[in-house]
């Protein structure tokens, strides 16, 4: 008689006990707890880069849309962003090769000595008081390869041979006789052409603030910081009220530094230039402590405010290499220069036929200036 033993029950509890099992099963629980995370963790990248995404170009677009308004012409938000990459001059084979493209070319390889922008202060559009009349103007001169900076002020009342017309008159007048033959586009060539004239320097590119915008950049940066050897004083000239200011180091806020900007009843016009220069450099020096150039927020939030009140013959994506540039001056040693009545200023005052104030260059001719101008970081 065969003998079988009684078939094994297996039990399931026992099963589950046995030695190898725990590991398997906390191994399993702890590779589906991962692959939870790690779902939850992908999805919470996406949406962080989706945010992000839709927050930088929204900040693209409105920058875009606002430097529009500021050129005047179509900048294309593609377009910018190639043109800043490393290979981006390469790759719009189709594009004009126009002085200013052939000006950043020679930034980017170091090639260029010398960077002029000209920039035109003015009260504004639609001002009763000459609101297109250029009341400051100034070369911004940079030597790229070293950082020096050197200011030029033109006084408002030169005598000059205007562009494009057969006659003379006052420089100031120069951008609002583009602005009348076409639009501000050309009072900028306009102007870039008669400081060509005066200086004898290549002005490479133009810019114009008025008013509004003037306050708003400095009330952006959190005011600008000046320092007077003496007090000053205005008591007669604007209808906005006194401006009285201490000797020594102080912070003032747009509207004071407009109107320290446009002061000259208590001083002088040669005196504001030397003030206008002063601002320049300050809103420079702050703009670079605190990073503003590099902080999208605050380049977005100026050019919101900006739109309508600034005007420059730059695209978009040129301003990568000049902001470059000027990020690299160094405003400690600035070469300033006021022309000016004195025995150095090479100008003398006179009456035109309407019996108008006016200066005229020593000489009758702007030898002498230009070359100071050229030779100024000599």
């Amino acid at each position: 008689m065969m003998y079988y033993p009684p078939e094994k029950k297996f039990d399931v509890d026992e099963i589950v006990n046995q030695k190898d099992w725990p590991s398997s099963l906390d191994s399993l629980k702890k590779k589906k707890s991962k692959r939870k995370f790690s779902r939850k963790m992908t999805y919470g990248i996406y949406i962080f880069i989706f945010i992000i995404l839709i927050s930088s170009g929204y900040m693209i677009y409105e920058a875009n849309s606002n430097f529009d308004k500021m050129t005047g012409g179509k900048n294309s938000v593609v377009k910018s962003l190639i043109m800043m990459l490393p290979f981006g001059d390469n790759f719009f084979q189709i594009l004009p090769t126009e002085d200013e493209t052939s000006i950043i070319e020679k930034l980017k390889n170091n090639e260029l000595e010398r960077l002029n922008i000209l920039l035109l202060g003015i009260r504004g559009v639609g001002d009763p008081n000459g609101g297109l009349l250029t009341d400051t103007i100034i070369v911004v001169s940079i030597k790229p390869q070293t950082g020096e900076l050197a200011l030029i002020s033109i006084p408002r009342d030169l005598y000059i041979d205007i562009p494009h017309r057969d006659y003379e008159n006052k420089i100031n007048e120069v951008y609002s006789t583009g602005v009348i033959d076409e639009n501000w586009q050309r009072g900028l060539k306009y102007s870039k052409e008669a400081v060509a004239q005066v200086t004898g320097l290549d002005i490479h590119y133009a810019t114009s603030v008025d008013f509004k915008a003037f306050k708003e950049i400095v009330d952006t940066l959190g005011g600008v910081t000046i320092t007077l050897s003496a007090p000053f004083m205005e008591t007669n000239q604007f209808e906005e009220g006194i401006i009285d200011l201490p000797a020594g180091t102080q912070n003032i806020d747009g509207d004071t530094a407009l109107l320290f900007a446009r002061a000259r009843f208590s001083s002088s016009d040669f005196d504001r230039s030397k003030r206008q220069q002063q601002l320049l450099i300050g809103v420079k020096e702050k703009a670079l402590r605190l990073g503003v150039i590099s902080n999208p927020v605050k380049v977005v939030s100026i050019l919101n405010s900006l739109g309508n009140h600034v005007k420059i013959d730059a695209e978009l994506w040129e301003l990568q290499e000049l902001i470059s540039v000027i990020n690299k001056m160094d405003t400690s040693n600035t070469k300033r220069m006021v022309f000016d009545t004195s025995k150095e200023g090479l100008l003398y005052a006179s009456r035109d036929l309407k019996g108008s104030y006016i200066l005229l260059p020593e000489g009758e001719n702007f030898d002498a200036i230009n070359n100071i101008c050229r030779d100024i970081f000599n």
